[in-house]
């Protein structure tokens, strides 16, 4: 079985299912224009709609070339795998009308009745197969001819490519984007694995980028079309990106920039860095445009040196590399590519952009993240993949993938690509909360970060003194550096009075930061809003005088509250004696009361003191004043407490 140069091949895998051929004798009696075993209609307009249950098994569609009657458009092979895909099947296998071989090729976009069909939709592997062996698969169908057999096929890519423990791989591409829907899928695939192409390179493989050559026969080279599509004297060329040798790009622009770009991964390779290639080629796509009138060495050479920014390489190195394309002499790096581009005995001539090589073996299938990665996973030895192979079938919300471009893309709030076993979903992504509503959707509510989350994970430019955090759908913005206008000359009022003893300057600039701050956090736009205000504090009373505003001071500033403007009631006046004359009597008064007191206490206590001590001692002696008591002025006699 030979594959199609399109769909998605199981590269390192199998697929097996149970083999349908629409016909009547192959029981499946419907009626399409043509006929239906050659899958040139939609299978759901034919009489009667017709469509494979999956839940039945796996289906592999058998369909014939052609037709050949020279009254019926034979369709192509992109239509026939469209059409058995939308109605159910898994895989299809074309068989040829002869037999011998051929490579089912996608539709040139320059024939003009090349299919409509977008490559990038077809999800399923398709095959091909000579009539002699397409035959003893129908033979086996075949209910004309005896009872029919349930026939399963197995469509087996384990092997196909050759298989080495560090993977060499090889892209023939293009710089030209004015190529159609090519160069789309050629700068879309460069874009998306451009990130797996970081992880791969160095340890686990070697990439290489290639660019088709065309060459004048020496004997034209001087003629006027080959100067205007050919560099080094027409030796290199490429055709002219529109067809128009008077106007727009030329060739020789194509041609300059793919040996500036060979030159690129050449320095980077040399460097270490060989991933370069694929930023420098993803960043020319998108900046350098020939449809922009930026496709030129200018705009190269800028992006070159911004990718160059830690000095792996510089732009001298890079014009050293390219040389003197107007030289007449070859160009080592050209010949070089043209030499692999006619190939060997055992590598085939490349012909056709774009084209992949696996371990010198040729790749098979659309140009598409997935199916490339999973070949070349099938180019390592067994049990030698790295973890990224484990991806290959899982990960649909890659970066740069349609998943991740879809959800980011929604304006409903559900921006987070989540994988399932479907593919992807979309989800309430960073900066919403889901909620079911009434009618049990999911929705997704806008979470305001500005106050809800800690100010200590925001952007340090929206929560600085002078900086505000403005609310958007989704995420928030920071709006840094307002200025403070009323710490600098403004046309507002500005006066001078006393106030608490000493003067003092006021001034109507009222600060707007605080207004601008609310405002912005709840969402709301302060696109023009001014950042102060000229008014008349609390304390005063605005005036108009010849068009300019006057504040004039609603009382004495000493018991005016700044903040609130309420005017207190000044203290009484106390008759022309000083205030501490007054406070030195009262406290002289206090003091002079206390001394009084005390004096009286301590004179009472001391005769309360002195009656109880004589009361003791009258119990042991008889005191000088009673009777029958001799008193001995000398102290001799009898013992004072009564002792003989």
């Amino acid at each position: 079985m030979y594959l199609a140069n399109f769909g998605a091949p199981k590269y390192g895998g199998e697929l097996s299912g149970k083999l349908v051929y629409v016909d009547r004798n192959h029981g499946h009696d419907f009626q399409c224009h043509p006929s239906c075993n050659y899958a040139c209609q939609n299978f759901a307009d034919a009489s009667p709609s017709f469509h494979l249950q999956r839940e039945d098994a796996n289906w592999i569609m058998l369909v014939d070339r052609g037709p050949q009657e020279d009254d019926t458009q034979a369709c192509k092979f992109t239509e026939k795998v469209m059409n058995a895909q939308n109605a159910g099947a898994q895989g299809v296998i074309v068989v040829n009308f002869e037999d011998r071989a051929t490579t089912m090729q996608a539709p040139d976009e320059a024939d003009e009745d090349a299919s409509s069909v977008d490559l990038r939709n077809i999800t399923i592997p398709a095959g091909f197969i000579t009539r002699s062996d397409g035959q003893i698969l129908k033979d086996l169908m075949d209910s004309s001819k005896g009872e029919a057999q349930e026939t399963f096929v197995v469509m087996d890519w384990n092997d196909v490519l050759p298989r080495a423990e560090k993977v060499d791989w090889e892209f023939w591409t293009n710089s030209n984007d004015q190529c159609g829907k090519t160069c789309k899928i050629q700068q879309s695939f460069i874009r998306e694995f451009a990130p797996v192409a970081k992880e791969l390179e160095g340890n686990w493989t070697r990439f290489t980028p290639h660019y088709i050559v065309w060459v004048c026969p020496r004997a034209y080279w001087n003629s006027r079309e080959c100067q205007s599509q050919c560099i080094h004297h027409g030796r290199y060329c490429t055709p002219d990106p529109d067809g128009n040798l008077e106007h727009g790009y030329k060739g020789r622009d194509v041609v300059q920039e793919n040996l500036r770009q060979l030159c690129v991964h050449k320095l980077a390779n040399e460097s270490g860095r060989p991933w370069v290639w694929w930023e420098y080629t993803t960043r020319f796509a998108d900046e350098c445009k020939m449809a922009d009138n930026n496709y030129n060495e200018e705009c190269a050479e800028r992006v070159f040196t911004e990718l160059a920014g830690d000095d792996w390489s510089n732009k001298d190195a890079l014009r050293a590399c390219i040389g003197d394309i107007d030289a007449d002499s070859n160009n080592d790096m050209m010949q070089a590519e043209m030499r692999s581009q006619r190939g060997s005995s055992q590598v085939g001539e490349v012909f056709i952009l774009p084209t992949v090589r696996i371990n010198h073996g040729q790749y098979r299938g659309k140009l598409a993240y997935t199916e490339v990665l999973r070949a070349i996973c099938a180019g390592f030895t067994k049990n030698n993949e790295p973890d990224v192979c484990l991806r290959v079938a899982e990960d649909g919300c890659r970066e740069g993938s349609v998943g991740d471009r879809e959800c980011k893309a929604r304006s409903d709030g559900k921006t987070q690509c989540k994988n399932n076993f479907s593919g992807y979903q979309c989800e309430c992504g960073r900066g919403f909360l889901p909620h079911t509503d009434s009618k049990g959707e999911e929705t997704c509510l806008n979470v305001n970060e500005c106050l809800s989350v800690d100010q200590a994970t925001l952007d340090p430019a929206c929560t600085c003194e002078r900086c505000a955090c403005k609310d958007t759908y989704g995420s928030y913005e920071c709006i840094s550096d307002i200025p403070d206008d009323c710490a600098r000359d403004n046309e507002c009022w500005i006066g001078s009075f006393k106030g608490d003893g000493k003067q003092q300057s006021f001034s109507a600039c009222q600060d707007n930061l605080h207004t601008i701050q609310d405002k912005a956090s709840k969402g709301e736009s302060v696109s023009g809003m001014a950042n102060h205000t000229c008014a008349c504090g609390a304390c005063f009373t605005q005036y108009e005088e010849n068009g300019r505003m006057e504040c004039v001071p609603k009382c004495d500033l000493s018991y005016c509250d700044l903040d609130t403007g309420v005017c207190n009631v000044p203290p009484p006046k106390t008759g022309g004696t000083p205030v501490w004359a007054v406070l030195s009597i009262v406290f002289g008064s206090f003091i002079l009361v206390g001394l009084i007191g005390y004096a009286v206490y301590r004179y009472r206590l001391r005769g309360e003191m002195h009656q109880e001590i004589r009361d003791i001692m009258a119990q042991y002696m008889p005191l000088e004043n009673q009777s029958g008591v001799d008193s001995h002025a000398n102290g001799e006699g009898p013992n004072r407490f009564g002792g003989v």
